[in-house]
Formats: structure tokens, sequence, C-alpha cells
């Protein structure tokens, strides 16, 4: 009979993380993103409150992240976050728990058994929980682009995301995990995505200096 080792937990939340995927799959839960097979996985990001760990090196500036004038100016456009899934999905309350996928971002993958995590999956996903946590009762903009899908073939939304940051300035999530190197710009949905050319900027900025992925990943940009 051929046994399998057991995985190692290095803190308890991978320990916690790594029962509820567990009853996810005997019960039909949600589970929630672990850390199987990723190393040096630190327990928190920046206390901060910017989502940069200490490895990644100084805070970008935050200017060119901010919405534009008359962009997200009504609460009617503004929605309760459900939840975090990884660096570039989340979901929100708006009356059909919608699914919404962040376009023009690629984050790496957090761990699916029996796939373990990709380089800087679970860090990605840290960094986002760590500027909307959930239990805050965090409201979200989302905005489509009109050059892009409006939906993936996961029947996900495809959106630019925007959050009040603790300045209570309107800043893009889309835009923050390409700068602060948690992720890559993605063409994949985008006839012609009306903020490719910022995002290349962003993302030229953060391989530049090392952010993130960068550096710990060897990332290099994805193909148009």
């Amino acid at each position: 009979m051929t046994t399998r080792a057991l995985p190692t937990f290095r803190s308890l939340p991978q320990l916690i993380c790594a029962v509820s995927v567990w009853l996810a799959m005997v019960g039909g839960g949600h589970g929630c993103a672990n850390t199987f097979g990723v190393t040096a996985v630190p327990d928190t990001v920046a206390s901060d409150g910017d989502g940069v760990s200490p490895e990644m090196g100084t805070t970008p500036d935050d200017s060119d992240l901010l919405a534009p004038a008359g962009v997200c100016t009504s609460e009617a456009q503004w929605f309760n976050l459900l939840h975090v899934l990884d660096g570039d999905t989340i979901t929100i309350d708006d009356g059909l728990f919608s699914k919404v996928r962040l376009l023009g971002v690629a984050a790496p993958e957090i761990a699916h058994p029996p796939k373990p995590a990709e380089c800087f999956g679970v860090q990605s996903w840290l960094a986002a929980k760590k500027w909307l946590p959930e239990e805050s009762g965090v409201k979200l903009c989302v905005q489509a682009d009109l050059s892009a899908d409006d939906k993936d073939k996961y029947h996900r939304l495809l959106r630019y995301v925007y959050f009040k940051d603790s300045q209570g300035r309107i800043v893009q999530l889309n835009a923050r995990q390409i700068r602060r190197g948690n992720a890559r710009l993605y063409r994949e949905f985008a006839k012609g995505l009306q903020l490719e050319t910022v995002f290349a900027e962003l993302e030229k900025a953060a391989k530049s200096e090392g952010l993130g992925g960068w550096t710990g990943c060897g990332w290099q940009p994805l193909s148009p």
C-alpha cells in the first residue's frame, strides 16, 4: 500500500485554510485560498495598509492610479464587497452576487489542489485582501470598458474596480496590482483596452524597480 506524505503547515492560517479546503471538498462549500506548495509565504502584508511587503521595496506613488474626474461619483455605482477570491478576482453584492475579474490584469494563481500555487500567487491575494478587508464593509465601484469583452468564458464580469484607500482617495485596484508587482498586464479579453498604454507603463515601472514577482519569480511581460 502506497502512503503519501502529509503537507507541512508553516502557520496557523495555512492549517485553517487546509481544513477549509477539505470541508469544501466533502461538503460542497466554498473553501478558501490556500498555500499548498508555496515557499516563503509571508503571514502578513505590510502594516502600513499599502499591501507592500518589505521585500518589495519602497511604496510607489499612487497619484497615477486614482480614478479620473467624474468616475464613481454616484453612490448608486458602489456595491458591497463579498469576497476577495485571489489577486485578480472578487465577488460583489450587486443583487446578482457577481464574480468580477480585474480587466487587463493577470495575477498568479493561488493553489487549487492538487495544483500548487504559482509563484507570488498568495502574496498577490494577501495584498488585495489587505486593501479590501472583507470584514470592514468595503464598497467597490466597478466600471466596464466598451473596448473589451463584457464577460470572460467563465461568465465573470470584466471590470475596472475602484476602492477608497485610507486617505479617502478613489484608487483603481487593477492599476495598483500591476504597479505593485502583484500582477501583469493581460490583454486576452480586450479588443483595444482603453488603459493598455497606462497599464504597460505601470508594468514597466514595477519591473524596473524589481517589485513583487518581477524579482522573486523572474517574470517576463505576457505576450500581447
